[in-house]
């Protein structure tokens, strides 16, 4: 395969959204269509590359701050992501072609010499070629141990006092070389899973039904969902079998007043009003306009509006903005490290310090709190994270 100025440009361009954009493949998606390459060769190429760069990207920091003498994180976008593709290509090159690996990085050199200047450029190719020659490998227990496992060294110091080696081992498997399943939860308003089913073999991909959440579909393949009519007329809903648990754990009955804190995107809200037939009120509470546009948005296509009282506020203040002790069932999804959701979410574990940590802890708590507030008595509230930190989970409840 040969590569050009194109294909080099929409890497990096890639590279750089995939910092801004969640989940970073949404990101790919839109910047190889602008450019051209959707569904290429090098598409494929460049995926992989990119996958492989968030899987490894805190050990590239620290062989690039290492190497270079900068951190990362201090240096414009474009700088930072290209100095770890050199980092990534020399130390983890995981059997790809290394003939256009090379190519890739002198063109994304020139790239960089062009907008940054000839420092830069030089200093990307400077790297790659140090690394080359003199590999970095990170130095004391837990770094060694967090290159093994490909997991962030907090993160395997915190769940080593969990759980024993052989099974710290099979979680590293699990969320490095495991296809994450998909989901859809059927809206049991508008469909039932048996036509799902049928949809979804339809656009090839294997799907069944879930053996642990009522009205809940797995799924294995590629699928575009542009193209998938049950999702755009809202007969299901992008849910994995974790998220979707939530709402059914929960419930929700006629004439219930339930409270869903940091709503947005809605796929709970929307499961609530949906359990309770649009006779229960569930009041979203989301702080950012735009994402509480987007759970309107999705109540609107699944037909649940009526039921929903979109709110926009913050869940830390809760109690201020709702009445306390009135609502039959309160849910908290606050915002987490998403340590458990790094199979599908590879570039989150990298962002995992103990001060963004304590930081994180800090505000699910007081959070916690202000939700326990809203109940009335006999209330149930359900506190869930996708973490699997015993501070943000465990020690919090």
């Amino acid at each position: 395969m040969r590569v050009g100025k194109r294909e080099a440009a929409a890497l990096l361009e890639a590279l750089v959204e995939g910092e801004r954009v969640k989940p970073f493949q949404v990101a790919r998606r839109r910047v190889m269509e602008r450019y051209g390459l959707l569904g290429t060769g090098f598409d494929r190429v460049a995926t992989a590359l990119i996958y492989r760069l968030y899987r490894v990207q805190g050990l590239l920091d620290m062989a690039v701050e290492e190497r270079v003498g900068i951190n990362p994180q201090r240096l414009p976008p474009d700088t930072r992501q290209a100095l770890r593709l050199a980092a990534l290509l020399a130390l983890y090159p995981e059997g790809g072609d290394r003939r256009l690996e090379e190519q890739l990085i002198r063109l994304v050199s020139r790239l960089l010499q062009g907008r940054r200047g000839p420092r830069w450029g030089r200093l990307v190719l400077t790297l790659y070629r140090g690394l080359r020659e003199q590999p970095w490998r990170p130095s004391g227990k837990w770094g060694r141990l967090a290159e093994r496992l490909l997991l962030p060294p907090l993160l395997v110091e915190s769940v080593s006092r969990l759980l024993p080696e052989e099974e710290l081992e099979r979680l590293a498997e699990a969320v490095n070389t495991g296809r994450p399943l998909l989901g859809f939860r059927v809206n049991r308003l508008k469909a039932r899973p048996r036509e799902v089913l049928e949809a979804l073999r339809r656009a090839g991909v294997e799907a069944w039904l879930s053996k642990r959440v009522p009205w809940h579909i797995v799924y294995r393949g590629a699928l575009d969902y542009r193209g998938f009519r049950p999702l755009r007329e809202g007969l299901v809903v992008p849910q994995d079998e974790a998220s979707a648990a939530a709402g059914w754990l929960l419930g929700a009955g006629p004439g219930e007043l339930v409270a869903d804190l940091c709503a947005a995107p809605g796929g709970k809200t929307t499961h609530l009003a949906e359990l309770s037939r649009l006779q229960a009120l569930v009041v979203g509470v989301e702080l950012h306009w735009d994402r509480l546009g987007r759970l309107v948005e999705l109540a609107s296509r699944t037909g649940t509006l009526p039921a929903i009282q979109p709110v926009q506020g913050d869940a830390l203040r809760a109690s201020s903005l709702l009445p306390v002790e009135r609502f039959h069932r309160v849910l908290l999804d606050p915002p987490c490290s998403s340590t458990g959701a790094i199979a599908k979410h590879p570039e989150a574990r990298w962002r995992l310090t103990r001060e963004s940590l304590a930081k994180l802890v800090e505000r699910q708590r007081v959070m916690l709190l202000e939700a326990a507030r809203l109940l009335r008595p006999g209330g149930r509230l359900l506190y869930t994270v996708c973490s699997l930190l015993p501070e943000e989970g465990e020690e919090n409840i």
